[in-house]
C-alpha cells in the first residue's frame, strides 16, 4: 500500500496523471467550473437543437473523456435524438462482468439550477476513474428532459436485460439525500436520488451556491452506486 502511494506521488511530481477515483475525486471548484461552462450566456443557451446545446454536448463529452469514461456509442459520446429532442451524451466505465449500472441526469435545456445535476454527474464519473475495473460497467448519461427517456429505451447504449440497477440524479443542494422511485428507462424503473425540493429563495447566482453541500450529496450518491453488487 505504501509503495503504491509513494509511486503515485513520484509520478505526479513528474507530471504524470495518476487516476485515484473514489469520493476524494469530488472537488467543489470542478463542479462550479462545469456549471459555469454549461450555462455561460455566451454559448447561446441549451435549448434542444440550438448551436448552444451542441456546444454544451461537446463540452460534456470532453469532460467524460477527461474523467476516464469510454464513448458509449461506437466511438462517440453523443447520439442525436432528433431536432426537437436534443442529444443523449453517454460514457461508460467498463466493468469486468456482463451486467451494467446506469446513472442519468436530465437536462431541461434551460436555467442554471436545473444544470446542477448534470454538473454533478460529470464529477461523479471521476469517482470511478480508478486503476481497477469495477465489477459492473457503469454508464453515465445526460438525457434531454423531453424525449430523453424514450430515446434511451430505443437507442440507448445498453440493453435493459443487462441493467442491474439504474439511478436518476435529482437535486443536490439540500442537507439530506433521499431515495425514492424514479422515472423509467424503458422497462427499467430508476432510483431517484435527490435532496428535496429547491428552496424558493435559492439564488441562481453561480457564485452564491454552496458547492461543499453539493459535494456531500455526490459523495453519498457515489457510495450508493458503488455499493451495487
Amino acid at each position: 500500500m505504501w509503495m503504491l502511494l509513494w509511486t503515485g506521488c513520484q509520478a505526479e511530481k513528474l507530471g504524470v496523471f495518476v487516476p485515484r477515483g473514489g469520493g476524494d475525486a469530488l472537488q467543489p471548484w470542478t463542479i462550479k467550473r462545469d456549471l459555469w461552462r454549461m450555462t455561460d450566456p455566451r454559448i447561446g443557451g441549451r435549448a434542444p437543437g440550438s448551436s448552444g446545446s451542441r456546444r454544451v454536448a461537446a463540452y460534456i463529452a470532453d469532460r467524460f473523456d477527461a474523467n476516464g469514461l469510454q464513448p458509449a456509442f461506437d466511438g462517440s459520446y453523443r447520439r442525436d435524438l432528433g431536432r426537437n429532442v436534443g442529444e443523449m451524451i453517454c460514457g461508460v466505465r467498463q466493468g469486468s462482468g456482463e451486467q451494467a449500472v446506469v446513472v442519468v441526469a436530465m437536462d431541461p435545456g434551460i436555467g442554471i439550477l436545473s444544470a446542477i445535476p448534470v454538473a454533478g454527474l460529470i464529477s461523479l464519473a471521476s469517482t470511478f476513474d480508478a486503476p481497477e475495473a469495477p465489477m459492473h460497467s457503469v454508464y453515465f448519461c445526460v438525457l434531454p428532459a423531453a424525449g430523453g427517456l424514450t430515446g434511451f429505451a430505443t437507442r440507448g447504449p445498453v440493453t435493459y436485460q443487462r441493467v442491474l440497477e439504474s439511478f436518476t440524479i435529482g437535486t443536490l443542494t439540500g442537507d439530506r439525500l433521499m431515495q425514492e422511485s424514479g422515472p423509467t428507462l424503458g422497462p427499467v424503473r430508476t432510483v431517484l436520488l435527490h435532496s428535496g425540493p429547491l428552496s424558493k429563495d435559492m439564488s441562481e447566482d453561480i457564485g452564491q451556491l454552496d458547492y461543499d453541500l453539493v459535494v456531500g450529496r455526490l459523495a453519498e450518491i457515489y457510495s450508493r452506486v458503488s455499493a451495487v453488487d
